[in-house]
């Protein structure tokens, strides 16, 4: 779900607009969608969680998505720091190619 960016300094720091955020988190009590993470970019930095981000770490135990150079890399917060995920993409299949029984 995407939120606005609400940090007073945008370009160097991230908020996420909190009305967005609790209503999702409202939404998964209710048995919506569950919040699995969050994503933002470093648009100068690189794919590694910085000190700030560091210092949000709360042990949620949530996935932190960061964009920096055009690619993508997961973190897992373990509240002790963030633990790299590894992934690997995979290409849709369009639906015209599956074979059922």
């Amino acid at each position: 779900m995407p939120a606005a960016n609400v940090s007073d300094q945008p370009r160097l720091r991230f908020e996420i607009d909190p009305v967005v955020l609790l209503a999702a988190h409202k939404a998964a009590r209710e048995d919506g969608p569950k919040v699995l993470g969050y994503y933002h970019s470093h648009p100068l930095g690189h794919l590694v969680p910085s000190a700030t981000d560091c210092e949000h770490s709360t042990g949620d135990l949530r996935i932190w998505a960061i964009i920096a150079g055009g690619q993508v890399a997961f973190w897992r917060d373990s509240g002790k720091g963030f633990v790299e995920l590894t992934c690997r993409m995979v290409e849709e299949c369009p639906a015209d190619h599956i074979k059922t029984k």
